[in-house]
């Protein structure tokens, strides 16, 4: 015998109850309302044919008469609208007979009549007794003849009867036969269930494993978000790993770039102490203090970044650079370096970002062009490349960098660890906070070198001007 487990148990209840369910309100359906409603569906056809004679004379519906007949699987009577009560019975029930459909009971009332006489449509139900038949009626008149649309309505009392016990032996298979297939059922679910349940627990103690379930249904379903689970949380698992090493690199260079200013003032302040200042020492020391202070500034700035919230709204990027740009006339003068702008050609330059973040990578890269550019001048260019797009970009000369390194500048410390040079690398944080404040925003973004000359290029979604 076929051993139940709690699922097998609750399945065999849930079908049985079901089964019990379906069969309940079938016989009742079938017990109570079936009569009626097929009485009411045969209403609905003979009305059907009325509402299409009545407007055909009775020349037209003599012609048509055969072919709605078998159309509607209806019986039409037409007798001319003379006589006594008596003569107009006989003869429709002979024109009824003559279409082969022989009545116990037919009898068209004077009430009837006169009600088609005054131009009302009278439907009458005959029963036939012992046949288990109705015929089903409209009488109306049309040119002085009485028209009769009908149809035999069968009783199915019998069939019914038949039918429910049908539907009883039936619910008594159906328990047997699902006992059986439940426990079967049962079975084949569970198994991909305890695999799927193992797998969990390798999961859980960071063992992502995959799982192969091919049984059609949602429980393979369940296996392939499981297996997608189990890569995403590997994924996740290897970039903390990654970040973690990240983190690592990141306090080693933080430590290696205080070490080195810190060893410097302690060298110098010992020096202006043993009298070796040669009046270059103060210097040093606050060059070595500056950088320090810079350092953590960008480093306060980078941690911060991951904190802010975006906060969009709709303004100028041309103006925004024109902005920024004037901040640095100063800076600009002192270098001796000139600004190539593009910006006359834009119409719109309206966007729908934050503006107080967009203007520190603004800021960013506007003074690594003018601390870093090998020549005496930069690009700046906004260009619309389609009327739903405008392009930022920025471009100087620098021999200080290897195409291959492009895609690391975006690291924190990258240029700063691979040179230590100061006059070149600066602190290496500025184009990390980019970076950052970029894919936070989920801006396109690009760094591209051609011929000596970067190229820093930025995607804005245009928004209509306000």
């Amino acid at each position: 015998m076929i051993k139940l487990n709690k699922i097998g148990k609750k399945l065999l209840l849930m079908v049985s109850v079901i089964i019990l369910i379906v069969f309940g309100v079938s016989f009742l359906l079938n017990n109570y309302f079936s009569a009626d409603y097929y009485l009411y569906k045969m209403k609905n056809k003979v009305n059907t044919v009325y509402e299409e004679l009545n407007d055909l004379t009775i020349q037209q519906l003599t012609k048509t008469q055969e072919n709605i007949e078998n159309e509607h699987n209806v019986t039409i009577v037409i007798v001319e609208n003379a006589g006594s009560i008596a003569e107009i019975n006989e003869n429709m029930q002979f024109a009824l007979y003559k279409d082969k459909i022989v009545l116990n009971k037919f009898w068209i009332t004077e009430e009837a009549l006169k009600k088609v006489d005054e131009g009302q449509a009278v439907r009458l139900l005959f029963n036939q007794g012992k046949l288990k038949t109705s015929l089903l009626t409209v009488l109306y008149e049309k040119d002085q003849h009485l028209v009769l649309v009908g149809t035999v309505v069968a009783h199915n009392t019998d069939a019914l009867t038949i039918v429910n016990q049908l539907y009883l032996y039936s619910l008594l298979l159906g328990i047997i036969i699902s006992t059986l297939l439940v426990a079967l059922f049962s079975k084949k679910m569970i198994t991909p269930l305890e695999q799927l349940k193992n797998v969990a627990k390798d999961i859980t103690n960071l063992n992502f494993q995959q799982v192969e379930i091919t049984s059609g249904d949602e429980i393979e379903e369940l296996s392939h978000s499981i297996n997608e689970m189990s890569n995403s949380l590997k994924n996740v698992h290897s970039q903390l790993e990654k970040k973690n090493r990240s983190l690592n690199t990141l306090i080693s260079s933080i430590s290696h770039e205080v070490k080195t200013p810190l060893s410097l003032i302690q060298a110098y302040t010992i020096g202006i102490k043993d009298g070796l200042d040669d009046d270059s020492y103060t210097d040093i020391i606050l060059e070595q203090v500056s950088y320090t202070s810079e350092m953590v500034d960008y480093l306060i700035k980078l941690s911060k970044i991951h904190e802010l919230e975006v906060k969009k709204e709709s303004f100028e990027l041309k103006s925004l650079i024109q902005k920024i740009m004037k901040q640095y006339n100063i800076s600009l003068k002192n270098n001796n370096v000139q600004v190539v702008q593009n910006f006359d050609l834009i119409q719109n330059s309206f966007i729908y970002e934050d503006s107080n973040q967009i203007e520190i990578v603004m800021n960013n890269l506007i003074s690594n062009a003018i601390k870093y550019g090998e020549d005496q001048f930069f690009e700046i260019n906004l260009t619309n490349e389609n009327k739903n797009k405008i392009k930022f970009s920025i471009r100087n000369k620098t021999t200080s960098l290897q195409q291959e390194q492009l895609p690391f500048i975006w690291d924190a410390f990258y240029v700063a660890e691979e040179s230590r040079n100061k006059e070149i690398s600066g602190t290496g944080l500025g184009l990390s906070i980019v970076a950052s404040i970029l894919a936070k925003n989920d801006l396109q973004y690009e760094v591209v070198l051609v011929d000596s000359y970067i190229r820093f290029t930025i995607w804005f979604d245009l928004v209509e001007s306000t």
